[in-house]
């Protein structure tokens, strides 16, 4: 690989985009005026547009998302595909090509055919029995995965320190609210990765877990005192930073005047606190200075409205870069044929930036010298030598590989954790003597998860009550067992892949209060007949304390996700740990790493916590 590039080859190979969707035969709609026109054609296999995008500007990487990826065979051929554009370059070096794969609610690969693994929450429950261990096996699986499939980089793991109950879009991303523990779940899964060769991204820098403003949305802040802020946010990414030396660390789009109370002007002419993104004093100051971070600085999608919504993509662009980041991810949207020339305007505007001395050219080949590094311990040419046919029934066998699937359920099962405290008289849930379970869920493919994997382990009629009849049907004919289970947060625009998903999380059937008010009843017509009554918090465990009183068990399980199976059946391992154990005399093994408030301490803090709107996670 020739380090001999011009100034804007360096500058092309600091730009990472995304190829969600690209639709070669339409326009872009004016503004405002998308109607029926927008683009949502995904790329499953690479456009000679696209192609040429990548060839003629000497593009550093590439991220894909769960609509470019349908199957093993497909994936492969489209990761050679970029490949094959980035050697026609005229540098000829490899593509970055990153990928999402955090586990648990951010999993971008297809789960009927790769085994999909609770996430970090989920670790964190099971750290005071196992340690290390799920963090090191399940990212050694996803590497396995990965590798197979042409990826070499990976946005994972996530240690931002949770501590915030309201934060929209960390929650159970998040290993817990120990700083420490969360240090030594990420070293392991740092090291795993890297093990296996895929270049791991700790993120988010300087730490979001004390946020209650989604990102992608707005832009959140940080409000903790320079101590605190040493001693919980920042204190995983040096640990992990000095034990693992994670390939790349990825910034944070929130203000923290802690660390930095720099004003910037937006794009309005508003002056704003400087977000971590585009802080020199956060990215050059702390993570290189003070931290001693040799690796390579990615921002967060710069496409977020935390800051494409004060910042134009080409001065984003260049304050990044004057602030210390390596690579700017996903600076500018290209969906359509005229995007296209915009990435070479970037680029040179970036390069006039350099010209007329508003950005470091020692710094500049100090970065690409980074990446360079970077992509020669990842992404070596080798990797794309074994014949195409090989390398798909590889990934097919990779995939496959019975040894994830037990390790996804052994997972599931010690992640699954009491909220409360539980009386020894309410386990096992289910008996002999249970003949009728009704399960309420948010949606029916939840329910029908829930009644299949109930009818392994017991021989009881289950019933899948619908959200808006289900407080009628309880009352009309009652169950000796009732299971609400709940997803709140609910679905967000980073679990499915990106702001272009906010108009369809828009669209819900039930808000959140509503839900609440329908389970709130539920439960209390099923204890009036007598029923056992379980609450199972699906996601966040910290709305266990909204239902204190009005569950006899109250379980967590981190994760919710199922799929369809070879039977055509819906399949999911924590359905099937939560049916295991409901006819188990003992308390599950797991344990919540977040603190959950009981009902009087949440009720001191919020008077109404049906009004709390816990929708836009993302």
């Amino acid at each position: 690989m020739s380090p001999e590039l011009d100034l804007r080859q360096k500058i092309a190979q600091k730009l990472m985009l995304d190829i969600r969707y690209y639709c070669p035969q339409m326009q872009r709609p004016a503004e405002g005026k998308a109607g029926n026109s927008h683009c949502d054609q995904a790329v499953t296999a690479l456009p000679q547009d696209l192609r040429r995008m990548i060839a003629d500007n000497d593009i550093g990487g590439i991220i894909l998302f769960a609509d470019n990826l349908a199957d093993s065979a497909q994936m492969v051929r489209l990761n050679r595909q970029l490949q094959g554009a980035a050697a026609s370059a005229a540098s000829g070096l490899p593509l970055l090509i990153g990928i999402d794969q955090e586990g648990g609610r951010v999993n971008r690969l297809p789960r009927n055919e790769a085994a999909a693994f609770a996430g970090n929450m989920a670790i964190g429950a099971t750290y005071p029995r196992h340690g290390e261990h799920f963090a090191a096996t399940t990212a050694t699986a996803m590497a396995e995965q990965l590798q197979a499939l042409g990826f070499n980089v990976n946005f994972a793991p996530t240690l931002d320190v949770n501590s915030n109950p309201q934060n929209p879009v960390i929650n159970v991303r998040s290993y817990g609210e120990s700083a420490p523990m969360v240090a030594d779940l990420g070293t392991a899964a740092v090291a795993a990765f890297q093990q296996q060769g895929i270049a791991a991204t700790v993120k988010h820098f300087p730490g979001h877990g004390d946020t209650s403003v989604d990102s992608h949305t707005g832009l959140p802040r940080v409000e903790r005192t320079l101590e605190d802020a040493h001693a919980i946010d920042l204190l995983p990414f040096k640990q992990v930073i000095a034990n693992a030396q994670p390939a790349l660390t990825m910034t944070a789009h929130i203000q923290y005047p802690a660390l930095d109370d720099t004003v910037l002007k937006s794009k309005n002419g508003d002056e704003i606190l400087v977000p971590a993104t585009l802080s020199r004093k956060i990215l050059h100051g702390i993570l290189r200075n003070e931290m001693g971070y040799q690796g390579v600085i990615v921002t967060d999608s710069l496409n977020m409205a935390g800051i494409s919504d004060y910042f134009s993509p080409e001065d984003a662009v260049v304050k990044t870069f004057q602030a210390g980041a390596d690579i700017a991810l996903m600076p500018i949207k290209v969906r359509y044929p005229e995007d296209i020339p915009r990435i070479s305007a970037l680029i040179e505007v970036v390069a006039e930036a350099v010209e007329a001395g508003e950005l470091s050219q020692q710094e500049l080949d100090e970065s690409f010298a980074r990446i360079l590094t970077l992509k020669q311990m990842f992404a070596p040419a080798t990797k794309t030598e074994q014949d195409i046919e090989t390398a798909v029934e590889a990934a097919r066998v990779a995939l496959s590989a019975p040894q994830h699937r037990a390790l996804a359920s052994e997972l599931a099962s010690a992640a699954l954790s009491s909220v409360f405290p539980l009386s020894a008289s309410t386990l096992p849930v289910i008996d002999e003597h249970v003949s009728h379970i009704q399960v309420l869920a948010p949606n029916r493919m939840i329910g029908e998860a829930f009644r299949i994997a109930l009818k392994d382990v017991t021989e009881a009629n289950v019933s899948v009550l619908e959200p808006e009849s289900a407080v009628a049907d309880i009352a009309a004919a009652a169950a000796d067992v009732l299971l609400v289970a709940s997803i709140v947060p609910a679905e967000s625009a980073v679990e499915l892949g990106g702001m272009e998903d906010l108009q369809t999380l828009q669209r819900r059937q039930l808000d959140i209060p509503s839900l609440y008010a329908i389970y709130r009843q539920s439960l209390l017509s099923a204890r009036a007949q007598d029923a056992k009554t379980v609450f199972i918090s699906m996601r966040s465990p910290y709305e266990s304390a909204v239902f204190e009183s009005l569950a006899d068990v109250h379980l967590a399980s981190f994760d919710y996700k199922a799929f369809v199976g070879p039977d055509q059946n819906l399949e999911g391992p924590v359905y099937h740990a939560i049916a295991r154990a409901l006819v188990n005399s003992g308390e599950p093994t797991g344990r919540v790493p977040v603190t959950v408030m009981s009902a009087t301490e949440l009720q001191a803090q919020t008077t109404d916590m049906d009004g709390v709107d816990m929708s836009s996670e993302g």
